[in-house]
Parts: C-alpha cells; structure tokens; sequence
C-alpha cells in the first residue's frame, strides 16, 4: 500500500515538472510573434509611404516645371535699372552719390524749421504792433484804451467802446476811424486771420435800434470789421463774432466796471492762411 502511494507521488511530480518545462520553452519563444508584429506594421508604413509618393509625384513634377516656367519669364522681362553714368570710384559708393540729394540743392525745411519760422514772424507782428501804437496811439494806451495781449493761438488787441462809439450806438467816431487804420498799416502786410468780437455790459438796450445786446455787440464787432476791410485787410480773413454780456472781463458790479466789459478784441491768428475757415477748422 505504501509503495502504491509513493509512486503515485512520483508520477504526479514527474507530470508537474514536464508542464512547467513545457510552459518555459513556450514563454522562451513569444518574443518572436511581437517582432513579426511590428516587422509587419512597419512594412505597411513603408508601403504606405512608397504608394503615396507615387501619387504625389506627378503633381510635384507639374509644380516644379510650372514655377520653372514663371522665374525663367521674370528674368527675361526684367531689364536693369541705369543709376547714371559711373566714372571713378567704387560701384557701391557711385550709386549712393547718385540716390543722395544734392547739398547745394534748396532742402525742404523740416517741422522745427517750419516752427522757429511762424514764432520768428509772430514775435515780428507783436512788436511791429507794439511800435505802431508806441508811435501813433501811445496816448490811448496809457489812459487804458488800447491794450495788446497774447494767448495760446491769438494776438489780442482790445479797443475800449468809449474810444470807438458813442454810447448806445454802433457807428464808429472819427477818432476811431483814424486808430483802426493805423492798426490795418500793420496787419494787411500779412495773411493772419482775424476774428473781431463784440462785447457789451449786462444793462440792457435804451434805444429802439437794438432790441438785446446780442444785436449791438454783432453791430459794433461788423462796424469796425467794414472799417479794416475798407482798409485793406482781405474779407476772406475777417470774420464778425457778437457776444453780448456773457463773456466779460470783470464782474459787471459798476460803472467802473461795466466800462471794462464794453469793448471790441481784434484777435488776430499766429499762422498765416488763405482763409479763416481753413485756419478756424483744418
């Protein structure tokens, strides 16, 4: 019985041991089938490639040739351009000669140029100006009548109402008539726009001409605008603006006061122009 049993163990051992050699030489060898699987997938990339390379290459061929075709026709039709006539010197060095302007030539003045210019004629108009009524009207200026100023765009020149009406009334007086064409002496020599603004105080019109002062200050601005121009300042320059009381120089709290705020300012452009329209709005 006991013999029986260990031979059994025997076989059962001997079984075990033949499986596990057999699943070893099998396991040894499975390498083989994953490199036949990707030499496989790699030969169909191959072939792949291959197959559309030979679809491609007709079209390739026809592009080549076409593009062949077209720089052969722009060589062809190109012809060189003749820079002047090269006597001495370098290639390089005779072609930037002719390309550079000449020095001797007129250049066009530059931005900074153009400005040092307009301040040089600006500060020629103020003084000119200036001199004239120093010569002419230097009573007026001294008892506060005539007064010259400068902004940011405009020469000022503010003319007292006293000096250039009566009062209520729109027509300029003799004395005024004489100032304003010695102040036209000066400004018709340039191309300066000019702006003439009317102004009144805050009491309203005592007379039946006028029904506001809107319509007095236009009046009075448009007389002394007739007298310029009839002096000789071009009418495409000039241009009338009434204000009436609502932009006045002191508050209107007096006589005294009220006296300051009636008046008429020649403002007078610092860039010369063909126009006031183009000055005012190009």
């Amino acid at each position: 019985m006991s013999n029986d049993s260990t031979g059994s163990k025997r076989m059962s051992k001997r079984r075990r041991h033949i499986s596990a050699r057999n699943n070893t030489n099998q396991n040894k060898h499975r390498w083989i089938l994953s490199y036949a699987d990707f030499i496989t997938l790699l030969f169909a990339f191959f072939v792949a490639l291959y197959s559309i390379s030979l679809k491609n290459q007709g079209s390739s061929k026809l592009l080549t040739e076409t593009l062949e075709g077209v720089l052969q026709a722009v060589q062809l039709s190109v012809k060189p351009i003749s820079l002047g006539k090269v006597t001495t010197g370098n290639a390089v060095d005779d072609a930037f000669q002719e390309l550079t302007p000449d020095r001797d030539s007129d250049p066009s003045p530059s931005p900074v140029q153009n400005q040092a210019t307009i301040v040089k004629k600006e500060l020629k108009v103020v003084q000119e100006l200036n001199q004239m009524i120093l010569t002419h009207l230097g009573e007026y200026q001294q008892n506060g009548l005539i007064s010259i100023n400068e902004s940011e765009l405009w020469i000022e020149i503010e003319l007292k109402a006293g000096l250039l009406f009566s009062s209520g009334e729109f027509e300029l007086t003799n004395e005024a008539v004489a100032v304003l064409i010695s102040i036209t002496q000066v400004l018709k020599k340039y191309s300066y726009p000019i702006v003439v603004e009317g102004h009144t105080d805050n009491l309203p019109v005592l007379n039946n001409t006028y029904s506001s002062n809107w319509q007095l200050s236009s009046a009075r601005a448009s007389s002394v605008v007739d007298e310029l121009i009839g002096s000789g300042i071009n009418p495409q320059l000039i241009a009338v603006l009434g204000l009436s009381s609502e932009k006045p120089k002191v508050r209107n709290s007096n006589d005294f006061s009220r006296a300051r705020n009636r008046r008429v300012t020649l403002k007078i452009g610092k860039i010369e122009a063909e126009n006031l329209y183009d000055y005012l709005f190009e």
